[in-house]
């Protein structure tokens, strides 16, 4: 099916009587091209291009004297239909572009000038989606639509994502992208998106894409898209989509063109962008069990944040939106936090802090629009900083444990604390999963050592409970261990200047 693009301008062509439109891609057919200036910045210009019966196209800017086809197909930038931004300018400079195509032995070339602002004056655009004061190609057949702003977009896997276009009159434009698999859900690729019923990159599912009159709703009142395509680009900081989609409602084919130059609700802002004076979080201090971060929002500014283990938020495989929509707290303004270890968080009544030496933590935090009352749609991306908590103070504190009896599920020894010793803590390790331990799995955990790795785990995997021993404790029995075993006591020693020590045993199995 020849896109709707190729349909149009095909239309155009035979009006004018040109020539007529032949097959797409056929060797006997002349390429078609049609170049139109769309927006220029103090840094940037923008335009439209529409092309067919084309097997290569590309583009280039050059200085004005005479270029042939055949140098801007061989130097220039590849390209298809779609909406092509050129930034890194000069302000206030005048910009030579060439656009050619080919197919087989014929070829076709435009060329377009266009002129940089003055730096500055950016055309009165404020990154809301009001098209940023431009006007879009006049294609006919093709209604101009203005989108206002985006909404509810999630990313459902890694490199799934789904997201709301509302036009100025309530009109939704629903599209479910297939991004790069490495994406990782923060900032959304760039690019030409065409639609399909796969689940390639830069493809939007067609069955699951489609448009919504106000009122309507998405369940069988909508119009899935038949044909079109997005191109995604970054313009000043925020990203800009252009927009060509065609629809059937009751048997009668539309189409629709728009641009949109803003934030993505759900995926963050491109790199390089400066929203604030400040970013969303702001980590102020680090310690070992504790640490201090500001939310950098504006007053009445709604947004989500959670805390969690990197080692956690990895064996989950989540995203960003989702862990945030997910476990995140909501809370508005800006707020400082203290979180520290075993400490109930004065901003969240109910939710206990955790946190421990020597570990990787993420901190993520969103913005959230909270306009209609929808508390889980991200006004833009989600923010994630690492942090890594200190190590805690070596100590010198001794602990002499003395082995009294091995059984075939039971242990039982006396542990004898030294002189400057507050407390420690015991813990038997599977001598085999220990070794795995020394043989590099501390630094797949994100520890710098061994035995950093082993202060860190030793309380968590004490007999019972996190056991203190406040005095010396004879014939202290450990029971359920696995018969005919080899085991590893590892103790962890805390003094009473507050320094920690290690100590590993000899290994002993069990009967």
């Amino acid at each position: 099916m020849k896109t709707f693009l190729n349909y149009a301008l095909c239309c155009i062509v035979a009006l004018l009587g040109l020539v007529a439109c032949e097959g797409h891609g056929t060797s006997s057919a002349l390429p078609t091209l049609e170049v139109t200036a769309v927006e220029s910045t103090d840094s940037s210009i923008q335009f439209v291009i529409n092309v067919a019966n084309a097997e290569e196209c590309r583009y280039m800017l050059y200085d004005g004297e005479n270029i042939s086809a055949l140098t801007v197909l061989d130097e220039g930038v590849e390209a298809e239909s779609g909406l092509i931004t050129i930034s890194n300018l000069e302000s206030a400079t005048k910009y030579y572009v060439a656009i050619a195509a080919r197919n087989g032995k014929n070829t076709d070339m435009k060329t377009l000038i266009m002129e940089t602002k003055e730096s500055g004056n950016n055309g009165g655009g404020d990154n809301g989606g009001d098209n940023g004061g431009f006007e879009l190609p006049e294609i006919e057949g093709v209604e101009n639509i203005v989108i206002e702003k985006t909404k509810d977009g999630r990313w459902y896997e890694p490199y799934n994502y789904y997201v709301t276009f509302v036009r100025d009159n309530g009109d939704r434009i629903i599209l479910d992208f297939y991004t790069l698999d490495e994406t990782m859900s923060q900032y959304f690729p760039y690019g030409q998106y065409t639609f399909a019923t796969n689940y390639h990159p830069f493809t939007i599912h067609s069955e699951t894409s489609g448009y919504i009159p106000a009122g309507k709703s998405a369940d069988g009142e909508g119009y899935l898209f038949t044909d079109g395509y997005v191109t995604v680009d970054v313009v000043d900081g925020y990203y800009a989509i252009y927009m060509m989609l065609t629809y059937d409602e009751d048997g009668t084919s539309k189409s629709i063109q728009g641009y949109y130059n803003g934030i993505l609700s759900g995926a963050s802002v491109p790199e390089g962008d400066n929203i604030g004076s400040k970013e969303l979080i702001e980590v102020l201090e680090v310690g070992t069990t504790s640490f201090q971060f500001r939310i950098n929002a504006e007053e009445g500014q709604y947004w989500r944040c959670s805390v969690v283990d990197k080692r956690t938020y990895d064996q989950y495989q989540s995203n960003p939106g989702a862990w945030v929509v997910t476990y995140g707290f909501m809370l508005e303004g800006p707020l400082t936090f203290n979180w520290e270890n075993g400490k109930i968080c004065e901003h969240v009544p109910g939710l206990q802090m955790s946190v421990t030496s020597s570990t990787d933590y993420l901190i993520l935090a969103a913005l959230m629009d909270y306009s209609d009352g929808q508390e889980n749609s991200l006004l833009g991306g989600v923010e994630i900083v690492q942090i890594h908590t200190e190590a805690e103070t070596a100590g010198t504190g001794t602990v002499d444990i003395n082995i009294k009896e091995i059984n075939t599920t039971d242990i039982v020894f006396d542990c004898i604390l030294g002189d400057n010793v507050w407390g420690c803590y015991v813990a038997m390790m599977e001598t085999a999963n220990l070794q795995e331990i020394k043989d590099g799995k501390y630094a797949m955990a994100g520890y710098s050592s061994y035995e950093e790795c082993m202060l860190s785990l030793i309380p968590g995997l004490s007999h019972d409970f996190k056991r203190q021993f406040l005095e010396t404790t004879y014939d202290y029995k450990w029971d359920y261990l696995k018969y005919n075993t080899s085991y590893t006591i590892c103790v962890k020693v805390e003094d009473m200047d507050g320094g920690v020590s290690f100590i590993e045993l000899e290994p002993f199995t069990t009967l």
